[in-house]
Order: structure tokens, then C-alpha cells, then sequence
């Protein structure tokens, strides 16, 4: 089991969730693997932006991996924050129905790739972050930071939220190249990667690092 998040949104999460159930799914059976969105915001994005093609995060894991059962426990409309998007349709999302929804895929699935809602600090309601869903479900987390100038302030200060929330970070992934803009030359990234882990203690690995340490410890 693991929990996925990101410095910020867009940064890559569920590229890497596939990632990690196709890395999961060369040692377990794929029938033994889901995937869960607690909370998804923007299923109608496509129409607010036009021609611009959007699909849910958990509808991209269904054309990528169509054979792995995906679940989600609250979907909004609208492409907000989840506090801001609930509010819209009058709900006040509840973290012990993610907690319930949770415990019951654990019982069918051996693993199970639960995605966050953009970053560590974003709210799903007046007192509770995304961070708290992590937190009550107990899971390691791994978090994606983008390979752009700026990322040592974003990545360190997410983990030292995460470290106040009481959340095991497991892993750093860096995110891909092309799915950001603005990246870093190398030797200035490399630079920006190793302050991360120095003043973090924190390492970046690969998704099949990840998978590995998860499966052996």
C-alpha cells in the first residue's frame, strides 16, 4: 500500500500511480491491485475549458491499465481545491468514509495505489488537508517533485509539512522531463537533488526502487 502525492498539482501523480502498478504488477497478479482516488475534483473540465481534453485521474488509470479495478470515494465538478469543489455541491467531505472505503480494499486487494488531491496542504475541508488523509490511512508516502528552478523551496518545505503531519515520507520521485516546462540544466539539478536529500534525509529513487523497498520491508 502506498500513498501518493506531489509538491504541487500537475506535477505528475498519476503518471507515476500507473508507473507503479505496472512495477507492482510484475510480482503480484494484476487482480490483486487497485487503485483509489479519495477525492477527485474537475470531472466536468472538459466543458469549462473548452476543447481542451481532460479526463478524471482515476478515467486515465482505466485507459492505461483497463484489467486494474480503480475506485473513488467523492467526485466534484468543478477543477478546485476539494473544500472549495465541495462546498460548491453542499458536501463537507468526511475523512472517516475515505478511512471505510479504504479498509475495504484492503481486504479484497494485496495493493493498493492511493492518489492525493494535488499537494500535501491543500484542503478538503474548514480543518483538514490532504495531509490528514494520508495520515488516517497510514500509509508511506511517496512524494513527486518537479525537476524546475524552485524545487528545493517547494520539495523541502512539503516534507517539512509532511514531518508536522506525523507522515512517513518513504521516497522522492522526480518528476518526467517532458511533462514539465522550464527544466533545469544538469548539473544544476543534480546540485538541487542532492541539497533535497541532504537537509530531507530523504532519497529520490526510481518507481522500481520504490516498489522494491515497499515489497521488502
Amino acid at each position: 500500500m502506498i500513498f501518493i502525492t506531489a509538491t504541487d498539482t500537475g506535477v505528475g501523480k498519476t503518471f507515476f500511480s500507473q508507473k507503479i502498478i505496472e512495477a507492482v504488477a510484475q510480482i503480484i497478479d494484476r487482480r490483486d491491485i487497485a487503485y483509489y482516488k479519495p477525492i477527485q475534483c474537475g470531472k466536468d473540465a472538459k466543458e469549462l475549458f473548452g476543447n481542451i481534453f481532460y479526463e478524471a485521474d482515476y478515467q486515465c488509470i482505466e485507459r492505461s491499465c483497463p484489467d486494474i479495478d480503480t475506485y473513488c470515494t467523492y467526485e466534484f465538478d468543478f477543477p478546485a481545491s476539494p473544500d472549495y469543489a465541495s462546498s460548491l455541491e453542499n458536501i463537507v467531505i468526511d475523512i472517516n468514509k475515505i478511512v471505510q472505503d479504504f479498509q475495504k480494499l484492503i481486504l479484497e486487494y494485496k495493493f493498493v495505489v492511493v492518489e492525493g488531491a494535488g499537494g500535501l496542504a491543500v484542503p478538503i475541508n474548514s480543518t483538514e488537508m490532504i495531509s490528514d488523509v494520508a495520515k488516517a490511512l497510514n500509509l508511506a508516502t511517496v512524494l513527486v517533485t518537479k525537476p524546475v528552478l524552485g524545487t528545493i523551496n517547494q520539495t523541502l518545505l512539503s516534507i517539512e509539512h509532511a514531518k508536522a503531519k506525523g507522515l512517513n515520507i518513504h521516497s522522492l520521485i522526480l518528476a518526467e522531463e517532458d511533462s514539465v516546462s522550464e527544466v533545469m540544466e544538469a548539473s544544476q539539478l543534480e546540485a538541487s537533488l542532492n541539497s533535497i536529500e541532504r537537509f530531507s534525509g530523504i532519497e529520490f529513487r526510481t518507481v522500481a526502487e520504490v516498489v522494491q523497498a515497499r515489497f521488502i520491508s
